[in-house]
């Protein structure tokens, strides 16, 4: 699996808790307003309480100072506020954008299911206020994170997707356990952990803020004691929702998620073992309510500690956020706030666009011709960060197609027209979205990258990408001369940019010069071709560092007042092998990262591989006109 698809898995499930746990925490909280409705001292712990849970106080403060300031708007700030990136609406909107993101790798009902709760939480913002409307939207939030867990415990594989989630899952889960129970503790006794009637709502506050009053009851006394609740939501290792449990649950689904890949990181494993030290070394009744919270506020150090540590071990990067400002939030004790977990300038940030393609191939035929045969390669790819929404061919005259997948992962269409006919006309429309974030510019080439691209099994593995065809073969000469400008091969991710660079700067782009024999030998002679001649040489240069990589042929969307070029038909560009991370799109002939206007038809060793028309038949020469048109439906 691609990292940036395991990093969505990862934080798409964090996501899905994190609403559902904040949904919860709100819906006790309102619930306790109606019963403690005329203490007002008790209320306004209940709301400091609330936004140390959710937020932070320094929020509360600003929205109390705020004129004309009403419970409601507390109370709308933490459930459908844009403003705030931890509100339970902007939960669900991420969670939903890494759903969209990773759509292939989930089951459909749930991407519908979470997709059908983005559109109520959108139109529940439009719904006038009333305690009854929210605690309706409250519940149905709660009710679809339900429906969610059971549609991933009952379809899905236990395969690596299943696991990135539920780490996701637990790890957030232990985290928020930890910060409830570090927020009651100082609310409630500045000593020892005693047993009072005034801290009696309190502590039932933290048992149905984790869903655990009934599992609590069934095991104790109707008594709300702070050391039995804190054993019970701390070390219980059969209650789902306590620390010990979901640190478990960690440490077995990450030895069932390669072991063998996470011993490669002797950090990781050490973070969990000196964890586990610490629930082993720590008896709940010797500890007063000071000790309490130093363990809780060191236990959420060490989480954040250990998710970091477990996205470098899988090579996950820190989230990105989209054109709907799509952001990662990771929440830290030491300073009580919900910290980004990236920083990512404007023109980082990933978008989401929709494209209509019409790619049209005219034959003239000279003479009547008959006995057709022929393939075509023109049906956009679907993939973790592109989606193929709707496709159509027309051939004329009329002729069925069958349909198979070639060795590369192409899909090629076959027809044959064995009446006579001196004009053939093939057609296609597609509608494409894509979802890409800037990638290369930011990969960090870590010493485990560097030992599996010199290892066998990833050579052996990419022996096809690692041979030059006649298309991409230069010769030394020529490789020396790109080896004078740009030096040796040390970093292949460093050394493939350098490369780019290096083409878009020598080479021309003219159309007239080559055709569509024209090989790498030639063009890189001649400097100056099309995409087409670029990527070629581009590949074979790169095949004798061996770097793997291939070329790609699909379709380039230029805007307005764009600088790209490579518009006027197909478009071809080159992707590189990255060890750990996947494949990477580089185009040369506009020195860009292939991104969300690079709609991708085909991957082969080179053009032979993905031509878009192949044929024979029986009869005169013939001329083509292609005409090709991509439009932007919806950004």
């Amino acid at each position: 699996m691609l990292s940036r698809v395991a990093d969505s898995l990862y934080w798409m499930s964090r996501n899905f808790e994190r609403a559902e746990q904040n949904a919860r925490i709100l819906d006790v909280h309102l619930t306790q307003m109606v019963e403690t409705s005329s203490d007002e001292s008790f209320k306004e712990t209940q709301w400091k309480l609330l936004y140390e849970a959710c937020s932070t106080l320094d929020e509360l403060e600003a929205l109390k100072n705020k004129k004309n300031s009403k419970e409601e708007d507390l109370i709308f700030y933490l459930a459908l506020s844009h403003e705030n990136p931890n509100s339970v609406f902007n939960c669900v909107r991420i969670a939903r954008e890494n759903a969209r993101v990773c759509r292939d790798h989930i089951p459909n009902e749930l991407f519908e299911v979470w997709n059908d709760v983005f559109l109520y939480t959108k139109d529940a913002q439009n719904i006038p206020y009333s305690l009854q409307n929210m605690r309706l939207f409250l519940s149905q939030i709660k009710k679809a994170s339900f429906t969610i867990q059971g549609i991933i415990e009952s379809n899905m594989s236990r395969g690596i997707a299943y696991h990135m989630m539920k780490i996701g899952n637990w790890l957030e889960r232990a985290e928020k356990t930890a910060r409830i129970l570090n927020v009651v503790c100082e609310h409630t006794s500045e000593a020892e952990l005693s047993y009072k009637r005034d801290e009696y709502y309190a502590w039932l506050s933290a048992l149905r803020m984790l869903n655990g009053y009934e599992a609590y009851l069934k095991v104790n006394r109707p008594k709300m004691d702070p050391r039995t609740i804190l054993a019970f939501l701390i070390v219980d290792e059969t209650f789902p929702r306590s620390i010990h449990y979901n640190m478990n649950s960690v440490q077995n689904a990450i030895d069932n998620l390669g072991g063998q890949k996470a011993k490669h990181s002797e950090k990781l494993h050490y973070l969990l073992q000196r964890l586990h030290q610490d629930f082993d070394e720590m008896t709940i009744q010797e500890l007063d309510s000071e000790e309490m919270m130093e363990f809780l506020n060191r236990f959420q150090n060490q989480c954040n500690e250990i998710g970091q540590t477990f996205s470098e071990t899988y090579y996950l990067i820190e989230p990105v956020s989209t054109s709907s400002t799509l952001h990662i939030q990771v929440q830290t004790q030491s300073d009580n706030h919900w910290m980004s977990g990236s920083q990512v300038s404007n023109n980082e940030k990933a978008s989401s666009l929709k494209y209509k393609i019409e790619h049209t191939n005219i034959f003239d035929y000279e003479t009547m011709v008959d006995q057709s045969m022929n393939s075509i390669r023109l049906k956009p790819r679907t993939d973790e960060c592109q989606r193929l929404l709707s496709y159509r061919a027309e051939i004329n005259p009329v002729a069925l197609t069958k349909e198979h997948v070639d060795i590369w992962g192409n899909t090629v269409e076959s027809f044959f027209i064995a009446d006579h006919h001196r004009h053939l006309e093939v057609k296609t429309t597609s509608i494409v979205s894509i979802q890409r974030s800037p990638w290369v510019h930011r990969i960090d080439y870590s010493p485990e990258m560097y030992a599996i691209f010199h290892s066998n099994l990833f050579r052996s593995h990419y022996l096809a990408y690692l041979s030059n065809t006649a298309y991409t073969y230069l010769t030394p000469e020529q490789i020396e001369k790109v080896d004078n400008e740009i030096g040796e091969m040390v970093n292949p991710v460093k050394y493939s940019i350098d490369l780019m660079g290096y083409l878009f700067n020598h080479f021309t782009y003219d159309g007239s010069s080559t055709t569509v024999t024209t090989k790498a030998i030639e063009s890189f002679d001649l400097k100056k071709g099309v995409c087409q001649d670029i990527s070629h040489v581009m590949l074979g240069v790169l095949r004798t560092k061996n770097i793997p990589a291939r070329y790609v042929s699909g379709y380039l969307y230029v805007g307005e007042n764009s600088a790209l070029v490579g518009d006027a038909a197909s478009h071809a560009w080159v992707e590189v092998m990255v060890p750990g991370i996947g494949w990477v799109g580089l185009d040369p002939t506009n020195n860009v990262e292939a991104l969300e206007n690079h709609i991708r038809v085909g991957v082969g060793r080179d053009y032979n591989d993905v031509s878009p028309v192949q044929g024979v038949y029986r009869g005169g020469s013939h001329s083509l006109d292609v005409k090709v048109s991509v439009s932007l439906i919806e950004q």
